[in-house]
């Protein structure tokens, strides 16, 4: 009774069970449910998506599921793609593009060309840009091959039956869930003149003189691509593992019947099924590596990455400019039209390969 007494008092004076009464009327007029009291009554609950799917059919239903999240991703990806379009045809520093106005392609020019539009002397801003692309072609180029590789040696030695399987998974997996600024600074305790590695090797007597491992420019590439791989690394790990436990057991069974050494299974039936696998890890390790930013923008390294080049030139750090926005949009066009390209390029050649 209490219980009751409750209930009676959390609903007094509420319209909510008044309305939950409209409700389940206006149910029950719609689908006139059939059944059983208890089959009836979760019909009227439910009637809302009982008429949805009787509009749109058994087919057409999970399509209404997922609007939301299509409504979501467009908002925050679509929406800021097309802004970006228009910042990159419209100058100033506003981000209302009524006070922006129509610049054509200048902003392609203030970026490309030779001389600047605006004052008529050397442009600078072409060689700004370029040097950031080559020195973020650099950090692709063996960055990206050597995460697939020890992503597949991790994902292949994490797959077989060793003690403490799932712990190890888990250790591997660890970094990934950091936000990527703690790893950077993590790494960057390691890695400063007064770090643990410089004190570590002085120690040893493998140096003389402690170095500044991210400024200095013989050693600024390797840690950035280190450090990178390492916080990366059990995210494509997981899923090439994902991968790997798809593959029938049947036919490393029946290799081994026939004397198959396990390089000759790896090379003839595990990297051909896991080619799909692959494929996708190479397609979103490139991707992110171009936009690598967060860690990179932490460590404080000497070269400047593609994206930290936009976020600079766009004003989001530092003293905004008049054609800086509008700069940073057309340079980021450029490298997503570069990214499409790369990615199908990969893509074609994967396909043709197979077959």
């Amino acid at each position: 009774m209490e219980a009751l007494d409750a209930v009676v008092d959390a609903f007094s004076g509420s319209r909510w069970p008044f309305g939950l009464l409209i409700y389940l009327i206006i149910g029950w007029v719609l689908i006139r449910p059939r059944g059983g009291i208890g089959t009836q009554l979760i019909s009227v609950l439910g009637w809302p998506i009982e008429i949805t799917q009787r509009f749109a059919g058994a087919t057409g239903l999970p399509y209404w599921f997922i609007l939301p999240n299509f409504l979501v991703f467009g908002a925050f990806t679509f929406a800021p793609l097309f802004m970006n379009v228009g910042f990159s045809f419209t100058e100033g520093q506003s981000i209302l593009f009524d006070e922006r106005p129509y610049a054509g392609t200048e902003n392609f020019q203030r970026l490309l060309a030779e001389t600047n539009i605006d004052t008529g002397i050397e442009n600078r801003e072409d060689d700004k840009f370029l040097r950031a692309v080559a020195d973020t072609l650099i950090f692709v180029v063996f960055q990206v091959p050597i995460m697939i590789f020890f992503a597949l040696c991790t994902a292949l030695a994490l797959n077989r039956n060793i003690w403490g399987r799932g712990f190890w998974r888990s250790v591997y997996f660890y970094p990934v869930m950091l936000s990527p600024v703690v790893v950077a600074y993590l790494w960057v305790l390691i890695l400063k003149r007064q770090g643990a590695l410089s004190l570590t090797l002085m120690q040893w007597g493998w140096i003389d003189e402690p170095i500044q491992w991210l400024q200095d420019p013989s050693w600024t590439m390797f840690w950035s691509v280190f450090v990178y791989t390492w916080a990366h690394l059990g995210f494509y790990m997981l899923i090439l593992l994902a991968g790997l436990q798809a593959i029938p057991k049947d036919l490393y069974e029946a290799a081994e019947m026939d004397g198959t050494s396990p390089w000759r299974q790896l090379r003839r039936i595990t990297l051909p099924l896991l080619m799909p696998t692959l494929l996708v890890v190479m397609v979103l390790s490139l991707i992110k590596a171009f936009q690598a930013f967060e860690e990179l923008y932490a460590l404080q390294v000497r070269w400047i990455s593609v994206v930290a080049y936009i976020f600079e030139t766009s004003g989001l750090r530092g003293n905004p400019t008049a054609h800086g926005l509008g700069i940073a949009a057309v340079a980021s066009l450029l490298i997503a039209v570069g990214l499409m390209i790369m990615s199908l390029a990969q893509v074609l050649l994967t396909g043709r390969g197979q077959k």
